[in-house]
């Protein structure tokens, strides 16, 4: 795990530049790395793999769509998501092809 690429707190995951990282199975892997790593009072551990995906794979799509690039080059992945983020992550990040 690259450590200069995240930045762990109890609250926020953040990855710098995710939208490096483009497939499922890479942002999986990538996800389960840092989880093998953290404490279990980390925000990573507080969400399903596939909640943090489908996140990730939101931003990815906002990123490559040249929608807010500033902001969706990166990925903050907070402990907890409103039922109505998670929802519209999930819907969207279905258009994610990679």
């Amino acid at each position: 795990m690259d450590s200069d690429r995240i930045r762990l707190t109890k609250e926020n995951t953040h990855v710098f530049d995710s939208y490096l990282i483009r497939s499922k199975e890479d942002i999986r892997a990538f996800l389960e790395e840092i989880r093998e790593q953290s404490d279990p009072d980390m925000a990573i551990m507080q969400r399903t793999l596939n909640s943090l995906i489908a996140e990730w794979r939101s931003h990815n799509l906002f990123y490559y769509l040249h929608v807010f690039r500033s902001r969706t080059k990166d990925v903050d992945l907070e402990r907890t998501q409103s039922w109505w983020r998670e929802l519209f992550c999930r819907v969207v990040s279905f258009f994610y092809f990679w």
